[in-house]
């Protein structure tokens, strides 16, 4: 008798017990303590047949002190299975937790009404971002079914791009335009120190040392405010840094929607609904 023959033999042995081990016991028991032990050696004798192994037994499995341990184990051996036997998918799912805590935190910014951000401000963000992965991992069956669902899909993604990405625009935008506006007070300041000297070069010309005093104090403002301007472009408030926090901003931009996009993948390989 071959491999195949002998597994076919065992598969049969085995429905074979089992079909008597149902049928013997849809009566009604007659002595139970008899009967418990006549099932545990049915058991038994199913469990050597199932693993081909004579030497196993099941009786010290099923003795009523391994039982309760069992019974009280029963939670931790759940969690050790579900991490053990899907680990990866464990792996994904820490992945894809730490992602949407950090996108709720980046929506909590947009929601926020003039910088306050309390409890509804963060069902907001929760919701958005929940629905988001609902929709990601939603299987729509018929034609405007799928339509609606892609729709809704392209709406919410939309909406999603845009509150994440726009307090790493806005921060940059600001701060770039700041830079800016430094650069422009700088070459107007220096345009008014120059005027402030060819005014009192002529109050001089025509003997006017009041006007002359006034305009070299005027002078000095200026030039004091132009100092401290051009401290602050020597700290980094100036154009080349203004070049770099542009391309910082995109950069934290296409980040957060890069995060959105593997949300994606890991809600439609995790969950379907």
């Amino acid at each position: 008798m071959n491999e195949e023959e002998k597994k076919l033999e065992n598969g049969k042995e085995i429905l074979q017990q089992i079909k008597n081990l149902k049928s013997d016991y849809q009566s009604e028991l007659v002595d139970k303590v008899e009967e418990e032990m006549e099932l545990q050696d049915r058991i038994n004798q199913l469990i050597q047949t199932i693993l081909g192994d004579n030497s196993i037994s099941v009786y010290e499995t099923l003795d009523k002190d391994s039982l309760e341990r069992w019974k009280k184990n029963k939670f931790s051996r759940w969690i050790k299975r579900a991490i053990t036997k899907n680990f990866r998918n464990t792996l994904y799912f820490m992945l894809l937790a730490t992602i949407t805590g950090f996108l709720v935190s980046e929506a909590v910014q947009f929601y926020a009404i003039e910088g306050m951000v309390d409890t509804k401000t963060w069902v907001k963000a929760i919701l958005t971002e929940v629905s988001f992965i609902f929709l990601s991992g939603y299987r729509s069956s018929g034609t405007a079914q799928k339509m609606w669902v892609n729709i809704l899909r392209g709406g919410i993604f939309g909406l999603m791009m845009f509150v994440i990405s726009s307090q790493a625009i806005d921060t940059g935008t600001r701060t770039i335009s700041e830079n800016e506006g430094i650069s422009k007070q700088v070459v107007l300041i220096e345009e008014q120190i120059k005027l402030k000297e060819k005014d009192i070069e002529y109050y001089k010309s025509i003997k006017w040392p009041r006007n002359v005093t006034r305009s070299t104090i005027e002078k000095n403002e200026l030039v004091d405010k132009l100092f401290k301007l051009k401290e602050e472009q020597t700290k980094g408030k100036n154009k080349d840094v203004s070049e770099i926090e542009r391309y910082k901003m995109y950069g934290r931009a296409i980040f957060r929607i890069l995060l959105l996009f593997i949300s994606v993948l890991i809600t439609r390989r995790l969950f379907t609904f």
